[in-house]
């Protein structure tokens, strides 16, 4: 059967007494009211906001993010770039996490959501179904960013290569995530040239894994190998560091058995069709935020990599991932 999205009894356990927390108090929300797009989700409105929110037709400024696992430490943060981004707007500006990357593109597609942290597949998808439009990505003050794609094992497997990956048993992230599934099956599919398999034969049980699952988050992936619930998964390179520097893994106790190439790093994105002088000023927003804490947060660190600021994203660093769609012929 295909791979399917699950949650072990003991790795929900796990998670739960890993400190993680949605939001604070101050910050709850349930995201939009349409079922597609409620999520894990934290909100932050200015209130002092300015009547210029009517020159845009917007009562408010929705950012939308792909699933991810929150501190009170990030949502604070988040909460703190979101009411400085409404005093830069004049428009209240409200965040939220969607339930899975499909929901986050939908919610810009059905205007529920006017930006949004994208996956760069999910990105992908969304430049085609919502209109997105790149802004900007997490990176060095010497403009360096991207991540790779790592496949882990627990240290004591006694799994050393991608061969040794068969006929056991993978977790993936989500259909739309790009480190977590996309690039993986790549790399997988150009290691085995001979063995004639497809994208979904990956997803397949008894196919080339004897079972394949969807985690639903990176941190749920790499927990699914610690706790033995799978041989092997899919995670990105900077969820692998945050978790170890978290305590919520240990380094000696996983090895990363394949990295692949260097990833662009998740885009910021707008929806295309707003006024011109709202991105305008969004996208000016971002590249000038300088809030030494929101940087510094370790869950935005990569190992010899601090990430200090947004810069400019580049569309066509995505184009590959796009290509990448069509030779698999990925449905939306």
């Amino acid at each position: 059967m295909k791979a399917k999205k699950i949650a072990a009894l003991t790795l929900t356990a796990l998670m739960a007494a890993a400190s993680m927390t949605g939001c604070s108090e101050s910050g709850t929300s349930s995201g939009p009211s349409t079922g597609s797009n409620a999520g894990n989700s934290s909100q932050s409105s200015a209130s002092t906001a300015a009547a210029s929110a009517d020159d845009y037709g917007l009562k408010e400024f929705v950012m939308v993010m792909i699933p991810g696992e929150d501190t009170e430490k990030s949502v604070q943060l988040r909460d703190n770039m979101a009411e400085d981004m409404s005093k830069a707007l004049g428009i209240p500006v409200t965040t939220y996490r969607a339930t899975d990357y499909s929901a986050a593109v939908e919610a810009m597609r059905t205007g529920n959501a006017q930006l949004a942290e994208f996956g760069p597949f999910s990105y992908v998808t969304a430049r085609e179904r919502a209109g997105a439009e790149a802004l900007a990505v997490r990176g060095t003050k010497d403009g360096v960013s991207g991540y790779q794609s790592y496949i882990v094992v627990k240290s004591d497997s006694g799994l050393h290569t991608l061969e040794d990956l068969q006929g056991k048993t993978f977790s993936f992230v989500d259909p739309e995530s790009t480190s977590g599934n996309v690039v993986p099956c790549n790399e997988l599919l150009n290691a085995f040239p001979d063995l004639g398999l497809t994208f979904d034969d990956l997803h397949t049980d008894g196919k080339f894994f004897k079972s394949a699952m969807f985690a639903g988050t990176h941190p749920g992936s790499m927990q699914a190998v610690i706790q033995g619930n799978v041989d092997a998964g899919a995670v990105a390179s900077s969820t692998y560091e945050n978790q170890i520097q978290a305590g919520n893994a240990k380094e000696d106790d996983l090895k990363i058995l394949h990295e692949s190439p260097t990833i662009p790093s998740d885009p910021i994105a707008i929806q295309k069709d707003l006024p011109q002088a709202l991105k305008d000023k969004v996208k000016e927003f971002l590249l000038s935020y300088d809030d030494a804490d929101y940087f510094s947060d370790a869950e935005r660190i990569e190992e010899g990599k601090e990430i200090q600021r947004f810069i400019e994203a580049n569309d066509s660093d995505y184009d590959y991932l796009q290509e990448l769609k069509e030779k698999f012929n990925l449905s939306d």
